[in-house]
């Protein structure tokens, strides 16, 4: 199968930009043969939010506001699967949230578990991660921050998670210009991290422009980099991945598992 992410610039607070450029990724990566697109973090809203009552004005319902119902159009049209970052409302809670839609269905939803900064003041915190079963196999959903915290993409592991995919809005990865090497940000650091550990693919699509860092990538379930995206380019990055991997390859050699052999009677967790 094919995998693609949409690494492209999002208008702030201006959602029929965002919807035109969503949908015209999406396109373009049912062109290029893809099964799977990612699109960025909030996708449709932007985040730079001073207040909860600026941020809900773009709030979005799900399973049926606007962005999830012309994504999921677009995917029955083209045949694909879309996972996009979505601001959501609900009632009078809001949400970073990502959601999976299919051809014909909305999937499922994930909300962001690890709100970063000045997010915890507009956001509640997502407490599920749950793995959806597909075609394509199961899949995962991370969103940006969330990719700092190995809890998180091992708990999708264990559940049967065979694809993880991150939309992200990145802009900074504290790591000094001095002290970075090969192009990678700690994005990509920690996505390659996740996918040799666990034995996953992981796919994130990260924002460009306005400071936002690119470097979208698809990774391996070595770790071995399948395409990363530049710095500043407004690209579609496009892989071969084979789910099934996720699932033989957990098995190192004869007697090394890249799950069984955890020990957690020796993890503490506070």
């Amino acid at each position: 199968m094919r995998v693609a992410c949409a690494q492209y610039a999002v208008r702030e607070g201006d959602p029929d930009f965002n919807l035109r450029r969503a949908l015209h990724f999406i396109r373009r990566a049912a062109l290029k043969g893809a099964d799977l697109v990612v699109l960025p973090e909030l996708a449709t809203s932007g985040c730079a939010f001073r207040s909860r009552r600026e941020a809900s004005a773009f709030g979005d319902a799900y399973p049926e506001g606007r962005s999830i119902r012309l994504w999921r159009e677009e995917a029955e049209r083209s045949g694909l699967f879309v996972v996009g970052g979505m601001l959501e409302k609900d009632g009078e809670l809001l949400y970073n949230a990502a959601v999976l839609v299919g051809p014909g269905a909305v999937v499922g939803r994930y909300r962001k578990t690890h709100l970063w900064d000045g997010e915890k003041r507009l956001y509640e915190p997502g407490s599920e991660l749950p793995v959806f079963d597909t075609p394509l196999g199961g899949i995962g959903l991370l969103v940006c921050y969330d990719a700092w915290f190995p809890e998180a993409a091992r708990t999708l592991a264990t559940k049967g998670a065979q694809i993880l995919c991150v939309p992200s809005n990145a802009p900074d990865d504290w790591v000094p210009e001095t002290g970075r090497r090969g192009g990678l940000t700690m994005l990509d650091v920690h996505c390659i991290a996740h996918a040799n550990a666990n034995r996953v693919f992981v796919a994130a699509a990260n924002r460009v422009g306005g400071g936002y860092l690119g470097r979208s990538c698809i990774v391996d379930v070595t770790g071995g980099v399948l395409a990363l995206g530049g710095a500043a380019e407004e690209r579609l990055l496009v892989a071969e991945v084979e789910p099934e991997r996720a699932v033989r390859e957990k098995k190192l050699t004869e007697s090394a598992h890249a799950l069984n052999d955890r020990n957690p009677a020796a993890y503490e967790f506070g």
